[in-house]
This record gives structure tokens, sequence and C-alpha cells, in this order.
């Protein structure tokens, strides 16, 4: 098992011990240990393989290194499959539900609402008000979790869809086939319905390629139908045989989406072409088929519809890359939720060439984590310059992720933040705000002169909550204003602004921050998540702070600040 499915076995002992009445402080415990396991740098499952005392991993105490061992040689436990057989799953599912928890969802259970169907026809009918602690503002979060949840249903994030692809790509490295990623994936769109995969190679031998590998297949068209799978972590896979000569036309088809390739075919028939799955006849590939078209090559992050071919045809702009970043100016360290040291996080920065990174670890209104104050603040100054002192060639930027409370003010004083070199402000609680009421909150913590990127504006987390009610060309007119700049988020949970945003931010020339947001080593690679929607949002590296050099990055830090 990876650490990925081990966490979540212990993220569901948890659930299950919080709704079977357990002592708050061991799930609180085992809550961690997941969060822990799931950052841990080395395969848990290969150290329990060779023996290895797990005790000696942080967070991990005798007992849970005995069902860590159950889990990697059995599969299971026999605590997790008591608690399993006790506790109905979909009562996990509700508790999940953002703004339920496990004492919510004892009372729902005690209402006769123990299942997803019951509480949405509780919402229909307004059922829930008459159960105690379930007003309008409960409510309302909850048909939004539920929507974010059925937006899910079925599909996958993109860094889950990521993963399953790497493993058939490995699959076929030693083949040498060819294979082509298609579909949302290849667009880069945040949830994916299915990872469409195109490889050179006929059906047949496809298909016994699949089946070796991958054993089961869930559908299995006849002919030269796709073979599809799906994962034990639930991505759908779709493979698609194709003669190697027509791979990228192919693929390209299946990236669609059909809006945009409709969209293509019009004006195909309009230059007396004809646009099939596999290209247009007389022109080699898909460069080809552009030119053809008299269109540029537009980038699968891009296709979207007819729009996309207008706005190509005034010229398309040279797109962000992961290569032009210099810098991840959101990152958090054991100071507060994060699995690594300042130093583990500086090092492994400065190894993918990073000239600079601050380290932003939450204050002490983040309920959920242990945040900093002042003096924990200049306590960790001081680490932070000795770690500097080992690693001259990247600058560490003392900074902080710091909560706006309800009424807009910050949760630190200004003292307290004009010893930072970064700040950064978000929105973590009280999200059920009207619109107005939170667009007033946002734009009143920009105001403040110290403050220098809004971190992920909408406080969405895909299949959890959908964006909070904000007017956002507001929010970004004010930070345009106040030379604020705003996040896209990496985290793959939360993309947070969505790719119409950073559109937006793009025509109203607000700057953005691409921002990984890591809470681990491992996670730093979050930024390439944030560059995939900031390609989305047709935006260049000049847009884009954290492309530019040191000094640039210092000079704009210096303007906000006056």
């Amino acid at each position: 098992m990876t650490n990925a499915e081990l966490a979540r076995c212990i993220t569901e002992l948890a659930d299950l011990m919080a709704l079977d009445g357990g002592d708050a402080h061991r799930v609180g415990h085992y809550r961690k240990a997941a969060t822990a396991i799931r950052r841990f740098h080395h395969s848990l499952a290969e150290m329990i393989e060779a023996g290895a005392d797990l005790t000696r991993v942080r967070g991990i105490g005798k007992g849970l290194a005995e069902l860590l061992r159950d889990l990697v040689h059995d599969g299971s436990s026999p605590r997790l499959d008591d608690f399993r057989a006790r506790i109905p799953g979909e009562l996990v599912a509700l508790m999940r539900l953002d703004g339920v928890g496990a004492t919510r969802a004892r009372t729902l259970r005690d209402a006769g609402i123990d299942t997803l169907a019951k509480l949405e026809a509780a919402l229909a009918n307004r059922a829930t008000r008459r159960i105690s602690g379930f007003g309008p503002g409960v409510e309302s979060r909850l048909r939004r979790s539920l929507a974010a949840r059925a937006e899910l249903a079925g599909k996958s994030l993109l860094l889950s869809a990521d993963r399953a692809v790497e493993q058939v790509l490995a699959s076929f490295s030693s083949t040498g086939l060819k294979v082509e990623l298609a579909g949302e994936l290849r667009r880069r769109t945040e949830i994916v319905a299915t990872a469409d995969l195109v490889v050179g190679t006929t059906p047949a031998r496809l298909r016994d390629h699949v089946v070796r590998h991958f054993g089961a297949i869930v559908a299995d068209k006849p002919g030269d139908g796709p073979v599809v799978v799906l994962t034990m972590d639930g991505v759908t896979l779709r493979l698609v045989a194709a003669p190697p000569e027509l791979l990228g036309p192919v693929a390209h088809h299946l990236t669609g989406p059909p809006a945009y390739l409709d969209a293509l075919a019009a004006r195909a028939r309009t230059a007396g072409l004809r646009l099939t799955p596999t290209g247009i006849a007389g022109f080699d590939g898909v460069t080809g088929m552009y030119g053809a078209l008299g269109l540029p090559r537009i980038p699968p992050e891009l296709r979207e519809d007819g729009v996309t071919i207008a706005r190509a045809e005034a010229g398309l702009p040279r797109l962000v890359t992961c290569g032009d970043i210099t810098g991840d100016l959101h990152m958090h360290t054991t100071w507060s939720d994060g699995a690594a040291t300042p130093r583990r996080m500086v090092e492994a920065a400065s190894a993918l060439g990073y000239r600079y990174i601050a380290i932003t670890d939450h204050s002490p209104s983040m309920a959920v984590v242990a945040g900093l104050d002042a003096a924990a603040l200049r306590t960790q100054a001081a680490e932070i310059a000795r770690v500097q002192e080992d690693f001259p060639e990247i600058r560490i930027l003392k900074g902080c992720e710091v909560d706006i409370l309800p009424d807009g003010s910050l949760d630190l004083d200004d003292e307290a933040l004009a010893e930072l070199d970064l700040v950064l402000v978000s929105v973590h609680s009280v999200l059920d705000m009207s619109e107005v009421r939170m667009t007033d909150r946002i734009v009143r913590a920009m105001e403040n002169s110290q403050v220098h990127i809004l971190c992920h504006p909408t406080g969405r987390k895909l299949g959890r909550r959908g964006p909070c009610a904000v007017d956002l060309p507001a929010v970004l007119r004010a930070a345009r204003e106040l030379n604020v700049a705003v996040e896209v988020n990496g985290n793959p949970r939360r993309l947070d602004l969505d790719h119409r945003s950073l559109w937006l931010c793009g025509e109203l020339g607000v700057s953005v921050v691409v921002s990984s947001d890591a809470h681990s080593v491992a996670r730093l690679d979050n930024m390439r998540y944030g560059v995939d929607q900031a390609r989305r949002g047709w935006l260049e590296d000049s847009q884009i702070v954290n492309t530019g050099a040191l000094a640039d990055v210092l000079g704009w830090i210096g303007r906000r600040r006056g």
C-alpha cells in the first residue's frame, strides 16, 4: 500500500472513532498521524517489509505501528474492520460534508437522517430546521457542500488522474509504443471524468496489454472501441488504439471539447475543407491542420469553444511554464501544520532551482492548527536566519499566512506584520457571509498597507465546498488599485482562482502569484498545478510576480509598503 492509501485508512478509522463517540484527543492524534503519513517522504510499506521500527517516525506510536503493519500485510486490520461492520459508510459520507462533522452527523442519525439521499430530501422539505443546530445558515452550507460533492461524483481530481496515468505510462515504457494524453487530462481541467490515452498500436494488442498489467476491464467494446479501466483509487481510464501515424490527430480529436471541435469544423467548412477525427485530408498532423485553417496551433489548455478560436486569431500569448517560476511564496512548515522543518523545505526548494521562497505559516486564529503569534514569529525568524546562512544561493523571506477576521481586520497587528518580509491574507472561517459582507471583508483586509498577497480568494475546495459568495470582479479591481497580488493556489483540492477568474486578472491588469501552498516537501510539486491553471487563464510570465528575479520581487514588495 502507498502512503496515501495508508493515510486514507487511518483517516477513515479516525472518522469512525469520532462517529462512535471516541475520545476526541485520540481521534485528533489519528488525524494528525494520517496527515504525517500522507506527507512522509519514504514508503512506510517498504519500511515495514524491511522490519523497520515505525515508532521512530514522528506521530506513530506502538498501537498505530501495529495497525499499519496489519494494513500492509493483510490489506486491512481487525480494529478497522470492526468499526466498518458497526458504522455505516453513508454516515461517514455525511460526516465529511462541509459543516457537519461527527457531532452533527450523530444528531442527523438520531433524527433518522443517515444517508446523503435522506439529507437532500430533508433539505428540500426543510425538515432539517426542526433539528436543533440546523438553521438557515447551516442548511445553505450543506446545500453547497452537497453540490460540490455531486460535481466530483464518479470523477477524479486532476492529481489523482495524473497518478493513475503515471502507472499506465510506466507499463508502456518498455514496449516501444507511443502514448499521447487526451481529453480533460490534456486540457488540465480541475476535475477529470475520464483520463484518456491514445496508444499507437492495434486494438487487440492494446487489450492484451491492459489485461496483463491492470486485470479486469470495466468496458471493452468489440472492434476498435476504447478499453476502459477503473483503478483502485476510483480513476476511470479510457485507452484508445490508433495507427502510430495518426496518433497526434486522434489525440487532438479526443482532447476536444465538443464545442471547440464544432467551431474548428465550421471554420474548415468555410475554407472548403472537412475536419475529421483523423485531421484534414492532405495536411499532415495537427500543426498542418491548424495551418490549413489559418490558425496557430492552440495549446490544449486554451481549447474551450469558438471564443478560443476568435481570440487565437488576434494572436496567442506566450503562456507561462514551470520553467518560468523563480520562487515559491506560500508554504508551511512544522511551525504550524507542515510536515517538514524550514531547513528541509529550503533544501528542497534550492534543489528545484528556486532563487527565493517565503516561509508562510499560519497566524493564531486558524483554529484547526497551531498558528504563530508575534512572539512565535520572531522566534521562527531567528531560525530562518540560521538556515539562511547555510543556503546563500536562495533568499528566504519571512512571511505569514494571516487570517482575515470576519470584520475585515487581520489576525496580527500592524507592528507584527511590519517585521515580516511578506504578508499573505486568507479567509479560512465564516465562509457563509452574504456577498456584500464577504466582498467588503476581503477589500478591507487588502487595504492594509502591510498586505501583499490575497490567497485562494474564493475559498473553494473541490468536492467539498463551492466558492464563497463574493463579488470577485470588485475584489480584483480593488487588488489592482491597491497593488495587491492575487493567488492561484496550486493545491489540487483548491486550484483557486479558477481559469476564468485568472483570465479576468489578465484583462484587468491584476498581478498574480502562483503558489504551491505546500505543507510538505513532496507537495512543492503543487506548483505545476498552479501553472496549469495560469496557462488555462491565458497568463504570460510577465503577469506573474514570482517569475521575476529576486530584485524584481523585492522591489514589488517595497512598492506595496510605500
